[in-house]
């Protein structure tokens, strides 16, 4: 009887990640369409929307879309930015300029939960400009808040996809903060493990020219050490291998109790 595969149930898609479009005004390259589906889809967002784009569904945008391609498909195109704006709650505009019409605008780290508690209760979409200048100043005003994402100053123009991957991966990363995947072994497994180390240096006869001043520092040092890293147990467990070894080689006893 051959294997039965059970499907994994697929995870609900995030609420606030539904309401936040990401609309290309005026992209000229299908390749920076198909690029920016895939860094969408690599960040949880899947809504699309194009204001008067190239012709962006052949095989330069398919194929820099990898496995993004229905974001692709679903892409919702309006020919002006009037029109794409009436569909939407709340409307941000990126830029690299600033000046009076742009004024304020705020950091990327300072927009990113606003945007998320506007995305909650509202259809939120997020305009990136043309590649080569941008959005132009008389589609600023449509816009209820400016972004800034900081770049070089000696080089501060970024590819339209790359700037959509950095927005997209901040609020990505607000909405799914990274696990701690270091586990700090408990205290009393590092108190055991000094004590090995102890017992393994003096088996070497280690600072017996320095007295027991030299060996509380030396002990010290290496507590301050760990102490900064935060050992794992897995670590740990290394380490008294060593001091095991060491203690045989210098003909001392194990001290892994």
């Amino acid at each position: 009887m051959g294997r039965v595969r059970v499907k994994k149930p697929s995870k609900p898609r995030d609420e606030k990640a539904r309401n936040i479009s990401i609309a290309l005004v005026e992209p000229q390259s299908p390749g920076n369409v198909g690029s920016v589906a895939r860094a969408m889809r690599n960040t949880g967002f899947s809504s699309l929307v194009l204001v008067n784009p190239c012709d962006y569904l052949n095989n330069d945008s398919y194929s820099m879309a990898c496995k993004a391609d229905k974001v692709l498909r679903d892409a919702v195109v309006y020919e002006t930015l009037g029109d794409c704006v009436k569909n939407a709650g709340a409307v941000v505009g990126t830029t690299r300029r600033k000046g009076r019409i742009r004024y304020p605008v705020a950091t990327l780290a300072e927009s990113v939960p606003k945007i998320l508690e506007l995305a909650s209760t509202n259809k939120v979409f997020i305009l990136f400009g043309r590649e080569d200048r941008g959005l132009e100043n008389d589609e600023v005003p449509v816009c209820d808040m400016l972004v800034e994402v900081p770049t070089s100053p000696e080089y501060p123009s970024l590819n339209l996809s790359h700037a959509v991957f950095i927005v997209c991966h901040a609020l990505f990363m607000a909405e799914n903060p990274a696990a701690n995947v270091v586990k700090a072994a408990p205290r009393d497994e590092l108190e055991r493990m000094y004590v090995h180390m102890e017992a393994a240096l003096r088996s070497l006869g280690y600072g017996e020219q320095g007295g027991e001043h030299l060996i509380e520092t030396i002990l010290r040092s290496f507590k301050r050490l760990f102490g900064r890293t935060g050992l794992m147990q897995k670590e740990i467990n290394m380490l008294r291998g060593i001091f095991t070894q060491i203690e045989n080689r210098g003909g001392g006893e194990d001290a892994g109790a």
